[in-house]
């Protein structure tokens, strides 16, 4: 499982599993609100969206090739 590893605002350092999160919004400080499902508030982190939107696509596991596990 792969985690991303993010400043929340309060300074604090969080670790945030990218399946998690519902969807991202800007603030109007310039960082980003994290939202998942099943939280009510969200996560407060320094940095731009597309910022916060490209490190959890690339921590994000590749799924599977589908032909590969067909070959095994």
């Amino acid at each position: 499982m792969a985690f991303v590893e993010l400043t929340e605002i309060s300074g604090d350092t969080v670790l945030v599993n990218p399946i998690a999160v519902a969807f991202l919004r800007s603030t109007m400080d310039g960082g980003t609100e994290l939202h998942f499902a099943g939280r009510a508030d969200p996560l407060r982190v320094a940095g731009a969206p597309a910022d916060v939107a490209r490190a959890l696509e690339n921590a994000a596991p590749t799924p599977p090739d589908p032909t590969l596990s067909l070959l095994a």
